[in-house]
């Protein structure tokens, strides 16, 4: 799951698209174009006109002159992270635009803004990051995510996640919810039984009924440190680069960028 979006062609304001076989037709309010309303909901006229968008009104599939995958969610609030850090007033349009959900858009005007607002990004200096990593491989294993509250990892009864002060258990079944391990520098084993045994530096413990932390890994990592990583703009172009194709594409045609 993630941020998508697009930016219609301008064949259909230019007359230069096949004829509709159903209608009306117009942008709505967001500037998306669509079939309009009218008396009562009609599935087979809705259907006729999303097809027409998809295959046969122009050259461009769904209409669309740019589409983009922009990222997961993680990578959108690890991107908003990074603004903020960097001074959320030097990037108002991005730090206000970028959605947390998938609707809504930008304008033309706003996507210019936001083109200037990301080569100013590009030159700037990007806040250290925080993440744990495998101590064997280097791996990063997580990253602090603040809107998170750097929550990473949850099942049933306990969550998981990393900031600034380390590595956390919580029990959440717990009222209130307690802490159930915290370190900077820790090893992890599994269990016969499936929990998993935490072992600080700092000498505390705590056997969990939880996942192990890296599961992906084969197997997971045995030692692992929360670390603070300095980071630079270009950790970031997984995200800059589709958002400058799209506000690109906005600011050519006049057509907003849409999220979906």
């Amino acid at each position: 799951m993630g941020l998508d979006a697009f930016v219609h062609c301008r064949c259909w304001q230019d007359g230069l698209t096949t004829p509709c076989p159903v209608g009306p037709v117009g942008y709505d309010e967001e500037g998306c174009l669509t079939l309009l309303p009218t008396d009562g909901y009609d599935a087979a006229a809705e259907n006729a006109f999303y097809a027409w968008m998809a295959e046969d009104a122009c050259p461009h599939r769904h209409m669309e002159l740019v589409s983009e995958g922009v990222a997961n969610w993680t990578g959108v609030r690890m991107f908003q992270q990074a603004l903020r850090a960097a001074g959320a007033d030097r990037f108002p349009t991005l730090v206000a635009g970028l959605p947390d959900g998938n609707d809504g858009g930008l304008t033309a005007g706003q996507a210019a803004t936001a083109l200037a607002e990301l080569d100013a990004f590009g030159e700037s200096r990007i806040a250290d990051g925080t993440a744990l990593v495998d101590e064997a491989t280097g791996e990063v294993v997580m990253q602090y995510i603040e809107s998170y509250r750097g929550v990473f990892m949850y099942g049933a009864g306990w969550h998981a996640g990393v900031d600034p002060a380390g590595f956390f258990v919580v029990d959440t079944a717990a009222q209130p919810p307690a802490t159930l391990f915290r370190a900077t520098r820790f090893a992890q084993r599994v269990l016969p039984d499936g929990r998993v045994d935490l072992v600080g530096d700092d000498g505390t413990r705590a056997t969990v009924a939880m996942r192990p932390v890296g599961e992906h890994g084969s197997p997971p990592p045995e030692r692992l440190a929360v670390l603070t990583r300095p980071r630079c703009a270009d950790d970031y172009a997984y995200i800059v680069e589709p958002l400058r194709r799209l506000c690109a594409a906005s600011v050519a045609t006049g057509n907003p960028v849409m999220w979906c």
